[in-house]
């Protein structure tokens, strides 16, 4: 009975509680702990950032050029070592999160050979996909 215990997926009493509608969380747990992480999603693929990390976004954000300052919004998790909140999503007012443009490029270009069963043909198709670099500058609970 005691092996059962030492494994289990119960949650600490902090992350159990669901604030009511409304209310705020008490996030001062969170507040005093020194690293923070966070979940960020980007048309809706998650990230695990900290502060000071890269971010690579395999794709091209058209609206943000090089040095810009994003402030990102749609987070899953913020959590520490030792304490995590979760909810779907976290409101805004309870964390700034901001990220800078570092680099927006193309990777190498790649060939892939396209082929139809018992048939000669072979199509190449040529793809140099986009790549979006970011650094996460500020990480913090209001």
């Amino acid at each position: 009975m005691m092996a059962s215990r030492a494994f289990s997926t119960h949650l600490p009493l902090f992350q159990q509680q669901k604030p009511q509608d409304g209310a705020v969380p008490d996030l001062t747990p969170l507040k005093l702990e020194g690293d923070l992480y966070a979940v960020v999603k980007v048309h809706n693929n998650p990230f695990l950032v900290t502060k000071g990390d890269k971010m690579v976004l395999p794709f091209n954000l058209k609206t943000a050029e090089v040095g810009d300052v994003l402030n990102f919004h749609n987070v899953t998790t913020i959590g520490s070592r030792n304490y995590t909140f979760v909810d779907e999503p976290i409101s805004p007012e309870l964390f700034t999160i901001k990220a800078t443009v570092l680099e927006k490029t193309k990777l190498p270009m790649r060939v892939t050979e396209k082929t139809k069963r018992r048939q000669r043909i072979v199509k190449h198709a040529i793809s140099k996909p986009h790549r979006t670099i970011l650094r996460v500058t500020e990480l913090k609970l209001n």
